[in-house]
């Protein structure tokens, strides 16, 4: 079986390309892959995959071209299956991201089988003028940049055989807001990420401290600022504490949002927390990430922004470690996070409720273990090689008709 993949990936640094390198990785011991895949300016050696897994450069985001250096590279490479990751940002901001319907029509021209992984599902009733405005599209033509989602997901489940989503929730939306086929809709859970470190030295700078960490691209909607501010509560209580804000700007904010950039630097200068928040604005591999994280006494997810229904990558990234976790109550979390059960839950914008979350949890021990034991039950069967076993599933399926 030969599978095109496509996607933005690796040095892309963008939580689509990351899922796909991770996925790719795991399919290619198992079908042969090609990933048609965006170019960068710089490369990295550390993101390249095995050998088996051949990666086609050929198109950049941001450009009126990709739809057609993309059909071009299928055409060439005549796959029995076309796999695209879809997130109505990820071939490029604003007008460019609305040519995406051409290349489902491209591609569709080619009748092939074709699978399309949704990212993310936005609800109907969010697509209003504070979304696009949010989401850096402007405020302008509110109703033709809401007719142009419906429309792309439209095409989505006309062109595709199968849609994979990754919970419930996002199916349901599909179904019962968009029309799109039950049947037609699959639900294969966001991947795990293995223990790949064994033994972690842990840096002078967190030792005899509370650890608190953040991790993930940082950008509105994350919610950091009000992170900050339920820190600088606490370390008056608990003045032995650290908070780890372990990331970098997103990409996209360059063109989307540039004043946001340098935001976050300001935030803690003006609470005067420079000895106790470490900010570094850097991409963290997978090694130092998962360092940081079995270092950490507690994980915050503190997202404010719950109109985009997804799964967290963040979140997956360290289910396997068992970590406490504190995040927010949007459908994000809510869809694997069960308050009191395996997180604590929280309500988004609330930095009193964050505030007396944390202090509770960095004080109660016997509640950390209760959440970090039934959080460590999400990984079972979700490592990448079950969502690889289960992908190719889907293919066998499709290509059996």
């Amino acid at each position: 079986m030969k599978c095109c993949i496509v996607s933005p990936y690796p040095p892309d640094k963008c939580g689509i390309a990351l899922y796909t390198f991770k996925l790719a990785n795991a399919l290619s011991k198992l079908v042969n892959i090609i990933v048609i895949a965006n170019k960068e300016n710089e490369m990295n050696a550390e993101t390249s995959l095995s050998s088996k897994v051949k990666i086609l450069r050929c198109w950049r985001r941001n450009t009126f071209s990709y739809p057609f250096k993309i059909f071009k590279a299928i055409l060439k490479e005549k796959p029995d299956i076309i796999h695209i990751q879809h997130e109505f940002l990820a071939y490029g901001v604003r007008k460019y991201s609305a040519i995406f319907p051409i290349l489902l029509f491209l591609i569709n021209l080619l009748f092939k089988p074709i699978v399309i992984t949704m990212h993310s599902v936005v609800p109907l009733e969010e697509l209003n003028e504070e979304f696009f405005s949010k989401h850096g599209v402007g405020k302008k033509f509110t109703l033709l940049k809401k007719f142009a989602m419906i429309f792309t997901v439209k095409l989505i489940g006309l062109f595709s055989r199968t849609i994979i989503v990754h919970n419930a929730l996002m199916k349901n939306y599909l179904i019962h807001e968009y029309g799109i086929k039950k049947l037609k809709v699959i639900v294969i859970p966001h991947g795990i990420d293995s223990i790949s470190i064994k033994n972690v030295a842990i840096e002078n700078r967190y030792s005899n401290n509370n650890l608190i960490l953040f991790f993930g691209f940082i950008a509105p909607g994350k919610g950091i600022e009000i992170l900050i501010k339920a820190f600088s509560k606490l370390v008056n209580i608990l003045p032995k504490t650290k908070l780890l804000i372990l990331g970098s700007y997103h990409p996209r904010l360059f063109k989307e949002n540039p004043s946001y950039i340098g935001s976050i630097e300001k935030k803690i200068k003006e609470a005067k927390l420079e000895d106790k928040i470490l900010f570094e604005n850097k991409f963290v591999n997978d090694e130092n990430l998962q360092s940081c994280i079995q270092v950490a006494d507690v994980i915050v997810f503190p997202y404010t922004d719950k109109s985009v229904i997804g799964a967290s990558g963040a979140l997956a990234s360290c289910i396997i470690f068992g970590k406490p976790i504190i995040a927010t109550k949007i459908p994000r979390f809510n869809a694997e996070l069960k308050n009191g059960v395996n997180a604590i839950l929280v309500n988004p914008n609330d930095k009193e409720e964050l505030h007396k979350a944390l202090l509770k949890l960095l004080l109660n021990e016997d509640l950390r273990k209760k959440l970090c034991l039934n959080l460590k039950t999400l990984a079972n069967n979700r490592s990448w090689q079950d969502i690889a076993i289960k992908t190719i599933k889907v293919y066998e399926v499709i290509l059996s008709y």
